[in-house]
């Protein structure tokens, strides 16, 4: 048992490894911006970094795993809130009208692709192969948001349309997570005829505790947010606000849990219901404070976990899932729009949606934790990420160049 002095000292060791990591975090933001590239990937660079200083013994001084992955799970709800909070119902609907078509089509090309390619040419067992397929439909629309906004476009009805698609796609990444999630017990079994049945019970049970959680939260959203909100705040300055606020969000996210979601889950829906309200545009600008604390330690623990010597021996790996990934994302946003765009202004839309980030690397580090998903699997979605983050960024460029104005 440790002695109170034993304890203050690791705690001080703590707090000196996450101060460095926080100065780090951000140092690397500022750069990135100026590069207009995605601060997600300094923040993977640094968790790989750690890892190999954590290998030379270095890190003997603190438990920076613990540490880490401690931090990770606030990170996890901080992300899942924040995307909450951006995914407004009545915005949901409007989207779906206009960008359906696209949704579905990129979705389920980008599934069936990356799930063949994993089955059958990498030999993955089931689920692994069904983690990477089921991360790799989400987009990773920052990546292109910073070229589009730079070239003065993100505005036009093109770039709308990007979001809306993006957006649709996280939240379908989100809801397929918590479907795979679900069938894992059964899926470690091997598919079979006699587990049809209980797959699909186990199926509809999801389904139906999710619509339970829809439906508390458009009511809790319809009801009880507005007054909620303004009540909070006119007896508390907006900074209280928010904290008072994230936590209502951490005790939906509990909420879930004992409903048999993860808690990032539950942080998703307890961000939507505050994201109906005029009011709430403060809220989330307030937010960003706190969730630039909190979501790079998602990140950094997801670089952390990357065994880059697995890398060497899976480049094939990489460059094949790499292309399943590209084409079935692009394909699939391509051929909804080539009658609705020009042939160039349809290639752009659809490189656009190609970058993966946030949800991609969730699912894979949810199948990493739940032990369906190898380090190896692991690191070939992580660099599959890596390299669309890497890689469409110049694309952009070269398809959109800077509006000249006179």
């Amino acid at each position: 048992m440790m002695t109170a002095f034993e304890m203050e000292d690791l705690a001080a060791r703590g707090a000196l490894l996450v101060g460095i990591l926080i100065v780090l975090s951000r140092l690397t933001k500022a750069a990135l911006e100026r590069l207009n590239l995605p601060d997600l990937l300094g923040y993977l660079f640094i968790g790989m970094a750690l890892r190999l200083v954590e290998g030379t013994g270095l890190l003997r001084f603190v438990d920076g795993p613990q540490v880490l992955s401690f931090l990770a799970q606030l990170g996890i709800v901080a992300l899942l809130f924040r995307i909450g909070l951006e995914c407004t119902p009545k915005n949901l609907l409007r989207r779906l009208s206009g960008a359906t078509r696209i949704w579905i089509a990129n979705i389920t090309l980008s599934l069936g692709a990356v799930l063949g390619v994993a089955l059958f040419l990498l030999d993955w067992a089931l689920l692994p192969s069904l983690f990477a397929a089921v991360a790799l439909t989400a987009t990773g629309i920052g990546v292109s948001v910073r070229i589009w906004r730079h070239t003065d476009r993100l505005g036009s009805a093109k770039g709308a349309l990007m979001l809306d698609v993006a957006e649709l796609d996280d939240l379908s990444g989100v809801v397929l997570l918590a479907l795979l999630t679900a069938l894992v017990p059964q899926l470690q079994a091997g598919l079979s005829a006699d587990l049809v049945g209980p797959m699909a019970l186990t199926l509809g049970l999801v389904l139906g505790k999710m619509a339970l959680l829809a439906l508390g939260s458009l009511l809790f959203a319809q009801y009880l947010e507005h007054p909620l909100t303004h009540w909070l705040h006119d007896i508390q300055p907006r900074p209280d606000l928010m904290i008072s606020v994230l936590g209502i969000g951490l005790v939906g996210a509990g909420l879930a849990a004992l409903l048999g979601f993860s808690a990032a889950i539950g942080a998703f829906f307890a961000g939507l219901i505050f994201s109906r309200d005029p009011l709430s545009v403060k809220i989330d600008a307030s937010f960003d404070s706190l969730s630039d604390l909190f979501i790079p330690f998602f990140f950094l623990h997801v670089g952390f976990a990357l065994d880059l010597s697995l890398l060497f021996g899976n480049l094939g790996a990489v460059l094949l899932l790499f292309a399943a990934a590209v084409v079935g994302k692009g394909l699939g946003s391509f051929m909804p729009v080539m009658n609705r765009l020009r042939p160039s202004s349809a290639l752009t839309f659809a490189v656009a949606l190609v970058p993966r980030s946030e949800i991609t690397l969730l699912v894979m580090q949810r199948g990493l934790d739940l032990g369906v998903v190898s380090p190896d699997a692991f690191a070939v979605v992580v660099a599959v990420v890596i390299l669309t983050m890497g890689t469409v960024p110049l694309a952009l460029r070269l398809l959109l160049p800077p509006v000249t104005t006179t």
